[in-house]
């Protein structure tokens, strides 16, 4: 065995065994989430062989999700190589129905609740997935690019609850995170581990395969160990973070009445510790994602600097705000549905205005060509739903696409869509949510253009 291969199983274990020791449930099952592919392969090898030292039982738990024409090949392949372990095998077989979502988004979703499905058949509480330190990196770059907090920069955790991916009463551990995807080909190799290759990897048309084949080899060129560096900095960030929730337990102690947050005792806080606080409090009543600052701010003018005899209410990341007798209350978000009449939305130069109705805020950017500023101030921009055969000419160069064409196209989920507005300019569609600009409209130098952010971070 070379040192190399030595230093991936020991990694390995002491990870594993860390994650372990935080796992508190009598009689534990563990499955490892196994595709196939070189990564998972080599954990399943690495599982197998702890697991059978330890006398612990051992799952290979494989997805069939149908993309690929090889797809029944892999599944044939992953049964003969969890045999060869002496490892239990067994999968499930999902359908992506909606073509016309983000077929990377559906499949992961997908992908997690059959695996939560088998955990729950299997009694299995801990499922392990093969990310590394190169997938921590892409990770934490994808998070740097969208302007993440430090719990996105944080990126991949080594444990935590999937409650909201796979159901309740399952963890996913993540033991491979010290190792480089090249120390596990190396492993594969001495080992003589098989393993097959997904096509869709190389795959750039995705934005994590674009990071991946295009941008970090970019900037290895310049900065040689990125990926290691960039993992050494998502577990700083992760300590940042923990301690920054630590904060929040101390001043939610302070400011808490059962379930809901005293207003005046927020007040005394710094607007930095109401921001973190706010943050934490959400996240433990149910909130789907943390708020953005844009949206703290307007959480903190809105309701927690209203006047005593108002009773003013927001919806935010999923959850229902409300002012009631001088206490912040969070309820669970009834199912709401996008506006259908439009919005008129004026502009004063502001960077970013917030706009709760359509759970998002519109960006202004300034940029070599856009819509005139004396246009955009004169005149208000109107945000309205999708009615059917609207067109947008992204390119000037190209014709004018249908919206319907180009949604089909882009690489979002389909549950996002009814939340992009478009906007429109003295009758004129101007902007598309999700989409951009049209290239008729941004003919004035110095100019302005549009852009959007959802309330869940996604442009």
């Amino acid at each position: 065995m070379t040192k190399d291969v030595a230093r991936v199983t020991e990694q390995f274990e002491r990870a594993l065994e860390a994650i372990l020791a935080r796992v508190v449930v009598s009689d534990l099952q563990i499955a490892v989430a196994y595709s196939g592919g070189l990564d998972s392969s080599v954990l399943l090898h690495l599982a197998a062989h702890y697991c059978q030292r330890q006398a612990m039982p051992l799952h290979a738990f494989h997805v069939h999700h149908g993309l690929s024409p090889f797809a029944d090949d892999w599944l044939r392949h992953g049964e003969q190589q969890a045999s060869a372990l002496g490892v239990s095998f067994d999968a499930a077989r999902i359908t992506l129905d909606d073509a016309t979502g983000s077929i990377e988004h559906a499949a992961r979703s997908a992908r997690y609740a059959a695996l939560g499905t088998l955990c729950r058949k299997r009694g299995v509480q801990l499922v392990l997935t093969a990310h590394h330190q190169d997938d921590q990196a892409e990770t934490v770059l994808m998070q740097l690019f969208r302007g993440a907090g430090l719990r996105g920069l944080g990126g991949i955790s080594d444990l935590h609850g999937a409650s909201l991916l796979m159901g309740e009463g399952v963890m996913l551990g993540r033991p491979l995170l010290a190792c480089s995807r090249k120390d596990l080909a190396t492993t594969a190799k001495q080992h003589r581990i098989s393993y097959v290759d997904d096509e869709s990897n190389a795959d750039t048309r995705y934005r994590r395969n674009a990071i991946r084949h295009q941008i970090m080899p970019q900037i290895e060129h310049y900065y040689p160990g990125l990926s290691a560096t960039l993992e050494r900095s998502s577990r700083h960030w992760q300590s940042a973070q923990q301690l920054l929730d630590e904060l929040a337990v101390i001043d939610l102690a302070a400011s808490a009445n059962g379930g809901a947050l005293i207003i005046h005792q927020l007040a005394q806080l710094s607007d930095q510790r109401i921001d973190n606080l706010l943050r934490y409090w959400l996240l433990q009543q149910g909130a789907s994602y943390a708020p953005s600052t844009a949206q703290l701010q307007q959480l903190r003018s809105q309701i927690m600097r209203a006047r005593a005899d108002t009773h003013p209410s927001l919806t935010l990341c999923g959850m229902q705000l409300e002012r009631q007798a001088g206490m912040l209350v969070a309820l669970p978000c009834t199912e709401l549905l996008p506006p259908t009449d439009p919005l008129a939305i004026r502009w004063h130069g502001e960077p970013e205005i917030a706009v709760p109705q359509w759970r998002g805020s519109l960006l202004f950017t300034e940029a070599a060509s856009g819509i005139s500023p004396q246009r955009l101030e004169a005149h208000a921009l109107t945000l309205q739903p999708r009615s059917g055969g609207e067109r947008l000419k992204p390119d000037l160069a190209r014709p004018s696409r249908s919206l319907k064409n180009l949604f089909q196209q882009a690489v979002l989920p389909a549950q996002q869509r009814p939340w992009l507005p478009l906007a429109y300019l003295n009758g004129q569609l101007v902007f598309a949510a999700g989409l951009g600009m049209d290239a008729r409209h941004t003919d004035s130098p110095g100019g302005v253009v549009l852009g959007w952010r959802g309330e869940d971070g996604a442009a």
